[in-house]
């Protein structure tokens, strides 16, 4: 099973493999990368598993173990690494990287993600799901960018 999550999550993995140079290229590497996330996310059989996660979990603890450690974790991983070597390379000021990822991701995916997930408002078009990346994305660098 987990096998096939990271399977799954290796797409959203390929941002970021190359770190950018410029505060321009971090901007646009940073909405790519959180523009593929949430379209994975809001993929119909990601939320199908998701369902059947919430649903179970409780009854298969270790395959909800298994599920978060292959794909909500280890993106949150990948993640915090991605942003560590941008901090690095002097693209950032982040005093607690972990803490920065969680707060990219949940700002990546805000109500729209949940509204969606809940069944009371189809997807976002792209315009949209552009909109909701790219203003997260410069909130936060608006707090963790170069100063």
């Amino acid at each position: 099973f987990g096998s096939v999550i990271r399977r799954e999550t290796a797409t959203i993995r390929q941002g970021l493999e190359q770190l950018p140079d410029t505060h321009d290229a971090v901007r646009q590497s940073l909405i790519e990368v959180g523009i593929g996330m949430v379209r994975f996310l809001l993929e119909p059989h990601v939320l199908a598993v998701e369902r059947v996660m919430s649903q179970q979990g409780e009854q298969h603890p270790k395959l909800l173990q298994a599920f978060f450690e292959a794909g909500p974790w280890a993106i949150s991983q990948w993640l915090r690494e991605k942003l560590e070597g941008l901090a690095s390379a002097g693209h950032l000021t982040l005093p607690a990287p972990a803490l920065a990822a969680d707060q990219l991701c949940s700002m990546w995916q805000g109500m729209l993600t949940k509204e969606v997930r809940m069944g009371v408002r189809p997807p976002p078009t792209d315009d949209e799901l552009k909109r909701q990346i790219t203003s997260a994305v410069d909130v936060f660098l608006m707090a963790y960018g170069r100063r």
